[in-house]
């Protein structure tokens, strides 16, 4: 039996593998689904505002919920160690992703941060080391903790073209272009080496350096993309670089 306290969800029973939560409750409790560990989806009614610590801790079954917009408040630890979690939206409201929060979501490849984040605690993304996608608007990439903004560079470089870039992506990274490009090359991400490219973010210096790398690792459209940039480098007398 689900226990509630007026319009306050206290405690689900774990009987169901699909739930719903009603749509007169307000508020989920601090562990209201904590250790649930049969359930796979929950949907929640755009009622809900407030969730409390931990509420969905443990849902080692969890793998896809729905956080509704009118969520303007979230716990600390809201889905560590949600084992099965891949993807999550986090809805525009929210002003705060607390410690803990994913921490040990072992399976979570890629989340959505709305441009109403404030704050973003440094341990939110512990043990994520499946997470490959993190899509955030660039003027909020200095609020992520380090891991994390170098993989929200990465997917923005991913998927946007070069010419349609943004400066504040290229000023920050620029300085750091050797880590961004070695993530990038480990990753056989293609798109982000055609971005920094495209973005003049790496030195030729630099990209000597990795073509041996490159070619040693069987990375064919890579090498063929640098390859490709220092030939036409080489043609021309291209304009200096305003950040390296």
């Amino acid at each position: 039996m689900n226990i509630d306290q007026g319009n306050k969800l206290i405690r689900f029973d774990d009987s169901d593998e699909n739930y719903s939560v009603p749509d007169d409750i307000t508020e989920l409790a601090d562990l209201a689904f904590a250790d649930c560990s049969r359930l796979i989806t929950l949907y929640i009614h755009d009622s809900v505002s407030v969730i409390g610590n931990y509420a969905f801790a443990n849902c080692y079954s969890l793998r896809e919920i729905r956080l509704p917009s009118s969520v303007i408040k979230a716990g600390a630890g809201l889905f560590q160690k949600c084992w099965n979690l891949r993807e999550i939206t986090l809805p525009e409201g929210m002003k705060l992703i607390g410690s803990d929060m994913f921490e040990g979501c072992h399976a979570l490849y890629s989340i959505h941060i709305p441009a109403s984040l404030q704050s973003i605690e440094r341990t939110a993304f512990s043990s994520c080391r499946s997470l490959k996608k993190v899509y955030i608007e660039p003027e909020h990439l200095m609020l992520l903790p380090p891991s994390a903004r170098y993989l929200a560079a990465l997917t923005f470089m991913e998927e946007h073209d070069p010419d349609e870039g943004n400066h504040l992506i290229d000023e920050y990274f620029a300085g750091r272009s050797k880590s961004l490009l070695d993530l990038a090359v480990n990753r056989r991400s293609t798109e982000a080496v055609r971005y920094m490219l495209g973005r003049k973010l790496i030195s030729s210096d630099a990209l000597n350096d990795y073509l041996e790398k490159s070619v040693r690792t069987g990375r064919v459209e890579i090498t063929a993309l640098m390859l490709d940039h220092l030939k036409n480098d080489h043609k021309g007398s291209p304009d200096p670089d305003p950040f390296i």
